[in-house]
């Protein structure tokens, strides 16, 4: 199941090339994000290196698979709206 949805990054580990996204404003609603994730944009990542910074609003499609175990909700196809 797909969802189009936005939310703020919480935190992001660049060296480690992933983070969490507060869904919606809702300070308990939290959703993984991988790197791999993240929409090219040769303005922004113009090296190709893809990451976010705290605080920054995004969009993404939250993907829900309720078969695995660590990261039953992950956000997909991240687009950067602002910093």
């Amino acid at each position: 199941m797909t969802q189009k949805r936005e939310g703020i990054v919480r935190w992001y580990k660049v060296e480690e090339g992933y983070g969490r996204i507060q869904i919606d404003g809702d300070t308990k609603n939290f959703v993984f994000v991988h790197f791999s994730s993240i929409m090219p944009d040769q303005k922004r990542f113009p090296t190709g290196f893809r990451f976010l910074k705290r605080g920054q609003k995004v969009s993404f499609d939250l993907i829900e698979s309720p078969g695995l175990s660590d990261q039953s909700r992950v956000a997909k196809n991240v687009n950067i709206i602002s910093d």
